[in-house]
């Protein structure tokens, strides 16, 4: 927008049944709710720039195709990323089929926009080595500042460490754990995954022992007081009330990262990644590692498909016949 246009007016209004519906209905969380309202904002910017005139419930039904060509165009010569422009007009198109839905618009001019393809980004996932480094690894029993930290804290980070690698869990699932959620008898957990659904993963045996443990030690100073409080709490908490930060635990692995000399990669998403790409690469099929994750489509999934060069070279020294030592060799030419 330029200095001399006049300010935008707060768009929520505008907005606001949508993101509702996101919020209460669809079940997202606050940070994906935040997104659409972002990219919405930018729209509605890039609208005014573009008539002078504002997003109104009057100037709705004369957005046409043309204008968000506009709209992605503009954000490409502002340099956004493809990735960017991608999400700005799901966003935008999400809106526009909420608005068509729901009587307010006859038809979703969104509809038939096409945004740049995006290459196959392949994720990023540590070695078994440099997991095993890294579960393996002493850890910290003081605060950066030299200040120790509670007996059940060091548990505490082994058990979520175990649950991040050893079960696949996103951060935000892991701090969104309860006391009910973990069935150690059963060896498994009910995780509470994107958009409210519900999936019930196995635990691993080291997982098991590590929440035993922690458990364990944390129940000498501060034991739950009801099923449904959380599981993992920071080190300042006296009554079990207040749940672990993802960003406590981001920062967690940047320390352990930093004391290994592993990887900037390694990150609480990475172990995700190691997670699935490990499975595979030990034969396990996408559809279970699409359940084990809590995708919702297949497609996303098989992005893990992929094996690196010299996994496929021992996949093909260990099954193809002439790439056996004892392969039949072809008698020279004459």
């Amino acid at each position: 927008m330029s200095p001399s246009a006049e300010p935008l007016p707060e768009p929520l209004p505008l907005f606001a049944d949508f993101l509702r519906h996101l919020a209460t209905e669809r079940h997202y969380s606050d940070h994906t709710t935040a997104a659409y309202r972002n990219d919405l904002t930018r729209f509605a910017e890039f609208w005014q720039q573009h008539t002078r005139a504002s997003l109104s419930a009057d100037t709705l039904p004369t957005i046409r195709p043309a204008d968000l060509r506009a709209f992605l165009a503009m954000e490409r010569r502002a340099g956004k990323a493809k990735a960017t422009l991608q999400r700005r007009m799901a966003s935008v198109r999400a809106w526009f089929r909420f608005l068509e839905r729901t009587g307010v618009l006859a038809s979703n001019p969104a509809a038939l926009i096409s945004t740049p393809k995006l290459g196959i980004r392949l994720p990023r996932a540590p070695t078994e080595e440099e997991t095993a480094r890294l579960l393996d690894s002493p850890l910290d029993t003081e605060t950066a500042n030299g200040r120790q930290l509670p007996p059940w804290a060091e548990a505490r980070d082994r058990a979520i460490l175990e649950l991040l690698y050893g079960s696949g869990l996103r951060v935000g699932e892991v701090c969104s754990l309860n006391r009910q959620d973990i069935d150690l008898d059963n060896q498994e957990v009910r995780v509470s995954g994107k958009g409210g659904k519900e999936r019930i993963t196995p635990l691993t045996r080291p997982s098991v022992l590590a929440l035993r443990r922690y458990l364990h030690a944390r129940e000498q100073t501060i034991p739950a007081r009801r099923p449904d409080a959380p599981l993992f709490i920071g080190v300042n908490e006296t009554l079990g009330d207040r749940r672990l930060d993802p960003r406590q635990i981001q920062r967690l692995l940047q320390r352990l990262r930093r004391q290994l000399g592993l990887p900037e990669k390694i990150t609480p998403h990475a172990l995700r990644h190691a997670f699935a790409t490990h499975l595979l690469q030990a034969g396990a099929d996408l559809r279970s590692i699409q359940e084990l994750l809590g995708h919702a489509s297949l497609s996303t999934t098989q992005r893990y498909a992929h094996l690196d060069v010299q996994s496929l070279s021992r996949v093909y020294d260990n099954a193809h016949p002439h790439a056996r030592p004892h392969a039949r060799t072809h008698p020279p030419e004459p």
